[in-house]
């Protein structure tokens, strides 16, 4: 070792300096390495600091509204970012001591890109949800799905509403049954007021054809005028000889010299002709009465024939009226038992419904019943067109033809008689018991009358609006102006969307009479049970829009100790343009005040009554079960929700707070926003309630959502300078060892944050 040391030949300093300068220049470039890898780190942390420091410049007008984006232009929001990376990085620091590196902005190389704004439906949903995952299934149970569940208003709503649908659809197929059986029954009696008609007066000259027909015989009209005529030619003929024979007595008298023998024989010959001419005017006299015989005959058969083939067509006609009428009878007989069938089947399956049990009181009528009806109508006419065959048939009519033809009229008159007396007594049961119905139908619609005319005079009513209204700017602005060919915001946001205006899902409430009042009303809970459910995104939605804007009784609704009750929301719905009228706009869409109102007042008398006639229901009216009709008791049940829901509604629109169901839980109370929270649920479309919802944050706002984004992506390029070697440090850059570039001595690096609220 000493040797080593001591040692003074240059071989072992040239070996030194071998090791030691490469060791050098590792520990160099490891160092320039290190320190790139710094700054890498840093320069990737100004990024996400710069990022997120402009983002915290957030429109303090959309955060009322729990919903952050930028609105400030491009410029500043770049000059926010680049200043905020640059303070963040090493080279913006005094250099009062060591700096291990000096990075510092190269601004040209930087930039910042706005994405997503809430313009988006999908942004605006998500930040919706995000404000509300909290607060809205909490207020879902308690406000909504406990209430009904509780109660079991949901359920009896649900098996009012069948019930309704029921006894509509049945009860028009009783009608349709009714009107069919009316007309038939109509021209039944047209069959039997002819059969009246005709049986007397065919008994009557088939009798005088039968008397006629004895004395008339075989003979016929030509062969009574050819005797008739021959007879009266013998007539003239004899008295030209009587004349003759007159004649030469008087000759002889006159001459003097005639013998009493000839005078004798001449008068024996006039006494001759004398008889026969009394003979044969006798004959004569016969014969005249037999061709008028003849010809009334003729003419009596000849006009029973041509009536038989009128009477039976007119017959005809009525009979096929009959089988038209009772055929459609049948199928709506069938239509309507089946009906019946299915009521009870589902009925039994589901538990017993106390107003199903009017459908066991309509009077059942089997096919075969209607089958034999219709026969027996047919054989009628069918025994007139016998006798008409018969008429029509005969060349000499004699007693066996009469008997066969008496025979026939009668039995024709006498089945008509008695299906007539037999299908009577039905039809008059029926009649009875359907005017009983019609008259009970037409009590309740007159109860309900007076209250729905009220409510149509007062449900377009917007107290808000004086002469010149005030809101008209602002709907314009919503919803532009067609007559101009303008634009709103809604249709602007909408098209953003590239989504379609949908026809209103809204169900059409029709409050005209109580027949349209309770079919509105009953359509509008159908589907209330199925949406109680599970919370849906939809009532998050809703949800957002109760908590963030007015509706028509805010300010009138009281808390428990009476107090108004003040809404604590930072986005102040009272002070909104639109003053207590938006939630209506997002449920309605209308373009008035007025409009607005209208449809949520109509559809919440249309709620109240559907309850109150549910509860109807549960005692059904006793009248109306007698009669057998299920739209009379419907109707009953209508008659007094409508006075029920009259009442609540004055309630309602001045704030107070009435009892979900009176008679299945009176403890709890809903109030008018609670209902417009129910439509909301029924009624949920995403685009069209968020871009309503866009329309109506930019009109109280002024800000446009198409320029509050929601997502930024920062790219800052910075550089460091290389203490060592830069040439080498390229080289090793340009193999990918780091991804910096190395320009001149500074390594130039660029680094991107990515980051949304």
């Amino acid at each position: 070792m000493k040797a080593f040391v001591t040692e003074q030949h240059g071989a072992v300093s040239l070996y030194l300096i071998m090791i030691l300068v490469p060791i050098f220049l590792f520990c160099a470039l490891l160092i320039d390495f290190a320190r790139l890898k710094v700054a890498e780190k840093e320069s990737e942390n100004a990024v996400k600091a710069g990022v997120r420091s402009t983002l915290s410049a957030f429109s303090p007008g959309l955060q009322q509204y729990g919903l952050y984006a930028l609105d400030q232009g491009d410029e500043k929001t770049k000059e926010m970012f680049v200043k905020t990376v640059s303070e963040n990085m090493s080279g913006s620091v005094a250099a009062e001591h060591f700096g291990f590196i000096d990075q510092r902005v190269e601004p040209s190389n930087t930039s910042i890109t706005s994405m997503y704004s809430l313009a988006n439906h999908m942004v605006l949903k998500k930040q919706i949800l995000e404000e509300m995952k909290y607060r809205a299934p909490m207020i879902y149970s308690l406000e909504i799905a406990d209430k009904f569940k509780k109660t079991g208003l949901a359920t009896n709503l649900r098996q009012a509403s069948d019930y309704s649908k029921n006894a509509v659809k049945i009860e028009a197929l009783l009608d349709e049954r009714n009107g069919h059986l009316d007309r038939a029954w109509r021209e039944w009696k047209n069959i039997h007021a002819k059969a009246a008609a005709v049986h007397p007066f065919y008994q009557s000259h088939l009798a005088e054809l039968n008397e006629l027909s004895a004395r008339v015989g075989i003979h016929t009209v030509a062969e009574v005028r050819q005797s008739l005529t021959a007879a009266k030619a013998d007539l003239t003929e004899l008295k030209q000889q009587l004349e003759k024979t007159n004649d030469k007595i008087a000759d002889l008298i006159a001459a003097g010299n005639a013998s009493a023998a000839a005078l004798g024989r001449l008068r024996d010959t006039k006494d001759a002709l004398k008889t026969q001419m009394s003979d044969l005017t006798d004959k004569i006299s016969a014969l005249d009465q037999l061709l008028e015989d003849v010809i009334k005959y003729t003419e009596l058969l000849a006009m029973l024939k041509l009536k038989s083939t009128g009477d039976l067509s007119d017959l005809k006609a009525h009979l096929t009226a009959f089988d038209e009428a009772i055929n459609k009878a049948k199928t709506a007989n069938d239509q309507l038992n089946t009906e019946l069938r299915t009521v009870q089947t589902q009925n039994a399956s589901t538990g017993a419904y106390k107003p199903n049990e009017v459908f066991q009181s309509i009077d059942i009528i089997q096919r075969q019943e209607l089958d034999e009806y219709g026969s027996e109508a047919a054989s009628v006419v069918a025994l007139f067109s016998g006798l008409q065959a018969q008429l029509g048939s005969v060349l000499l009519f004699d007693a066996q033809n009469y008997q066969n033809a008496d025979g026939a009229i009668q039995s024709f008159w006498q089945k008509a008689n008695d299906l007539f007396v037999r299908q009577g007594q039905k039809e008059s049961q029926r009649t009875n018991k359907q005017t009983a119905a019609n008259s009970s139908k037409s009590e309740q619609r007159q109860k309900a009358q007076p209250y729905l005319d009220q409510v149509t005079r007062v449900m377009g009513v917007c107290s808000l609006v004086n002469a010149a209204d005030p809101f008209k700017e602002h709907y314009t602005a919503l919803q532009g102006d067609p007559a101009a060919g303008s634009t709103g915001f809604y249709q602007a946001y909408m098209t953003l969307n590239k989504s379609t205006d949908m026809a209103q899902p809204v169900p059409e409430i029709n409050v005209e009479d109580a027949d349209k009042a309770g079919a509105s009303a009953m359509n509008l809970v159908a589907s209330l049970e199925g949406l109680l459910t599970e919370v849906r995104d939809e009532f998050y939605v809703d949800e957002y829009a109760i908590s963030k804007f007015s509706y028509r009784t805010l300010g009138l609704e009281k808390d428990a100790s009476g107090q108004a009750k003040q809404s604590k929301e930072l986005s102040q719905p009272e002070s909104h343009a639109l003053v207590n009228q938006e939630l209506e706009y997002l449920l309605y869409g209308a373009s008035s005040c007025a409009g607005n109102y209208a449809a949520a007042y109509a559809e919440m008398f249309a709620f109240r009554l559907a309850v109150g006639t549910a509860e109807a229901l549960t005692e059904p009216h006793i009248q109306a079960m007698n009669v057998g009709s299920p739209l009379a008791m419907l109707l009953a049940a209508v008659a007094e929700g409508a006075m029920q829901a009259h009442m609540d509604m004055t309630k309602l629109i001045d704030g107070e707070a009435v009892p979900l169901s009176k008679k299945l839980g009176s403890a709890i109370s809903l109030s008018y926003k609670d209902y417009l929270r129910v439509f909301l649920l029924l009624h949920s479309r995403d685009a069209v309630m968020l871009s309503r919802l866009q329309a109506l944050i930019q009109l109280n706002t002024g800000t446009s959502l198409e320029h509050g984004t929601t997502y930024l992506s920062g790219t800052a390029a910075s550089s460091v300078k290389l203490w060592f070697l830069p040439s080498v440090m390229k080289l090793l850059g340009a193999s990918g060892l780091y991804s910096c570039q190395v320009v001149s001595d500074r390594c130039h690096m660029t680094k991107t944050g990515v980051m949304a609220y």
